[in-house]
């Protein structure tokens, strides 16, 4: 699977906090991105955002999605470096490594005041006792909704009525595939996940060190982010963001419907949207989200679907029903979406392809469109119908021996008898049969009856 640009997956200080950091890591800046993003969160308890009519709280479940020595650690271990770095007290105190079944995860919750960031480097045992422990899966699906949570105990019951919990988790691809469970799925335990692929993605000399000011700079920025986040109530949609909301969620769900074996993993992939938008615009420290942060948004969530699809149709799971469009068709699907144009940002990003690889495409035209200052933006436009029929092949001829008759509608129906083998002629042979031996001639008297 080919790695997009983090670029495209950030907005403003958090993405140039990734950018900075990016090239002194061997892997994938996802992983890195993907690990902010959680730690930030798990910062902010009582911060929601607009969701319809109501709201909903921030906190990501962050899977890192890798093989053994693939960055999981590192890519984990430097987000932490920043986060701690910038609010020391609360990753010494509201860390909860390990996940130890249901009744012991809230009563570990309880103890952190109702407020944690839970760290399990191997996920894939939370997933096996989750199959074992029906109420596991439940409790992580209600800390996800921020949902009130207790143990059912008689003796001493313990119960949290406002969790508020972040989940970073790391597993390999083999230990996903083997704990896919359909109970699970059907459930939403998988649709709750922001599954991230970490791979490497250069090689650097072990003299490479990460300069030493990276990540105090890096986490001035996050505490500012956090300070500023804890006094906000609700992140609200800007205005000119209401429609490019509306679009995200149509193309996310239809891209969810395209694959059966997608659709139990991506049924909220819009409140993810939501949820990664409204801290990109908090690290801004912003109380509207924009259109440049749901995109941004979106393109992450791409990904992560895109990865869990992967891993998902390797796992044996059942045949997907449609067959992936091609970049063509879905070039065109998404300009027609639009009244036959649409900007880069609003075509690439859910394309998943560069801006080379569109202009390539036949029937595409692409013209620049300025509007005020800086520079201006790419317009991709659909050409004239046209291009399209100049695009079919004629039909080919009958070849030589083949015979074209019409039929009752004026087609020709090629016959393709000539195009059969004949069968060769079958000759039986019929071998002689063998000489029979002859058989002795039958005794006149019987041997042994003078022994009787």
């Amino acid at each position: 699977m080919t790695m997009p640009d983090v670029r495209t997956m950030a907005t403003g200080r958090l993405g140039a906090v990734v950018s900075s950091l990016a090239p002194h890591v061997e892997w994938s800046p996802v992983g890195l991105l993907g690990g902010l993003l959680c730690a930030f969160s798990a910062m902010l308890p009582d911060t929601r955002v607009q969701r319809g009519s109501g709201s909903m709280p921030l906190m990501l479940h962050v899977l890192l999605c890798g093989g053994t020595g693939e960055g999981k650690g590192q890519s984990w271990g430097i987000a932490e470096a920043v986060a701690r770095d910038a609010n020391r007290t609360f990753m010494s105190g509201n860390v909860i490594h390990g996940v130890v079944g249901g009744a012991g995860l809230i009563q570990a919750v309880a103890d952190c005041g109702e407020h944690a960031l839970i760290v399990d480097t191997e996920y894939a045992r939370v997933l096996r006792a989750g199959r074992r422990q029906a109420n596991l899966s439940q409790v992580l699906r209600d800390l996800w909704d921020g949902a009130p949570v207790a143990t059912s105990r008689a003796k001493d019951p313990v119960q949290v009525d406002a969790p508020r919990v972040a989940i970073m988790g790391h597993i390999t691809p083999e230990e996903f595939q083997a704990n896919l469970s359909g109970t699970d799925r059907d459930g939403g335990s998988y649709n709750r996940l922001l599954t991230l692929p970490v791979s490497q993605v250069r090689w650097l000399s072990e003299r490479e060190r990460m300069p030493a000011h990276l990540i105090p700079e890096a986490g001035e920025l996050f505490a500012r982010a956090v300070r500023f986040g804890q006094r906000v109530g609700t992140v609200t949609l800007a205005e000119d963001a209401y429609d490019v909301a509306d679009t995200i969620r149509h193309d996310l769900l239809s891209k969810a419907r395209e694959s059966e074996d997608l659709k139990p993993f991506a049924a909220r992939c819009n409140e993810q949207v939501r949820r990664i938008a409204a801290l990109f615009a908090l690290f801004d420290m912003r109380t509207e989200i924009t259109p440049d942060d749901l995109h941004a948004a979106a393109s992450l969530i791409t990904h992560a679907m895109d990865t869990v699809e992967t891993i998902a149709t390797g796992s044996g799971s059942k045949t997907s029903k449609r067959q992936p469009l091609s970049l063509t068709e879905k070039v065109r699907a998404r300009l027609e979406l639009f009244g036959g144009s649409a900007r880069s940002s609003q075509l690439l990003p859910y394309v998943g392809a560069s801006a080379a690889e569109v202009k390539a495409l036949p029937g595409i035209v692409v013209t620049e469109e300025r509007q005020g200052v800086g520079r201006p933006a790419v317009v991709f436009s659909l050409a004239d119908d046209s291009s399209r029929d100049a695009a079919c092949p004629e039909p080919e001829k009958p070849a030589a021996g083949q015979r074209a008759e019409p039929d009752g509608n004026g087609a020709k129906i090629v016959s393709m008898e000539n195009y059969r083998p004949t069968k060769p002629e079958t000759v039986r042979t019929v071998r002689p049969s063998a000489p029979m031996a002859e058989r002795p001639a039958p005794l006149k008297e019987n041997p042994f009856r003078a022994l009787l």
